[in-house]
């Protein structure tokens, strides 16, 4: 877990800085040896720490006339305030500039991108999610949907089709299909995946993100018409599933699959409790 130093230096103090402003803080208005001891900063840059302090406002100075220097921090809810203000200006003024340097030049090649860890694959799907203007198409698996699901049903809301197949998931919004259960599709299943895809243009899929591995992210057309395809057979497969007998048919795709595949994708549970026979 990240100290209060080391989220202050996200704010632009150094390590010296930021424990010297959370001593201030703490000990009220000090003297250098009292702030130096305080913080464990060694005296010999105690001085020129406060000095930049004082400069950037941080840090108020007051001189009393036997020359003795006493510092005080900026109040705090002065300090955040600040501080808040600060990141959205340079927030805005950021942006700005990136969405030009974005739309500067057309793209000529697509992109493959890699998405790491699970706060930011998530961060990647509510962008575009929101992005999205007339159809986001997705295949997923229960916690990650739940995730999602605030940012899905505005944009279905909107008027925005959302569409595709959701795997342990009791009751899905309206559009989504929930996938059937069978020996090879169930809650202890080990590889767990997912595919977003937006508007026909962008494509995110990989790991669940609570399973923390790696996403991929792309605009390659290839990409997005085979994923976008996988999606459509899996409901289909899910639909004829549904008109027929839903054990009579598994006991066909099942096995089916494994000769298919050419390796072992079922559990001897199955074989065990069915008569059918491997190929």
């Amino acid at each position: 877990m990240s100290t209060l130093w080391e989220k202050l230096q996200l704010f632009g103090f150094n390590q010296y800085e930021a424990k010297a402003y959370t001593a201030l803080v703490s000990l009220g208005t000090s003297n250098a040896y009292q702030i130096s001891k305080e913080s464990g900063i060694p005296r010999a840059r105690i001085y020129d720490t406060l000095e930049t302090l004082v400069k950037r406002g941080l840090v108020l100075l007051e001189e009393a006339g036997d020359g003795a220097k006493c510092y005080s921090p900026l109040p705090v809810e002065v300090f955040l305030d600040q501080a808040k203000r600060t990141f959205e200006e340079s927030w805005s003024q950021v942006g700005e500039e990136l969405r030009t340097l974005e739309k500067r030049e057309p793209k000529t090649d697509v992109s493959l991108t890699t998405v790491r860890g699970e706060d930011n694959v998530l961060s990647f799907c509510r962008i575009m999610i929101r992005r999205a203007k007339e159809q986001v198409l997705l295949s997923m698996w229960e916690p990650m949907y739940d995730k999602l699901l605030p940012e899905l049903q505005e944009k279905a809301e909107r008027g925005c089709r959302v569409k595709g197949i959701l795997f342990d998931v009791e009751h899905p919004m309206e559009g989504m299909y929930k996938h059937r259960t069978n020996e090879y599709i169930n809650k202890m299943t080990e590889e767990r995946w997912f595919v977003l895809s937006v508007d026909g243009k962008e494509l995110l899929y990989g790991h669940s993100a609570e399973r923390k591995g790696n996403a991929y992210y792309t605009d390659d057309p290839v990409h997005i018409f085979l994923l976008e395809d996988y999606i459509w057979h899996d409901i289909l497969v899910n639909k004829l599933v549904e008109a027929g007998s839903q054990e009579q048919l598994d006991r066909w795709i099942l096995p089916e699959m494994e000769h298919f595949f050419g390796r072992k994708m079922l559990p001897e549970s199955y074989w065990k409790n069915h008569e059918g026979r491997k190929e």
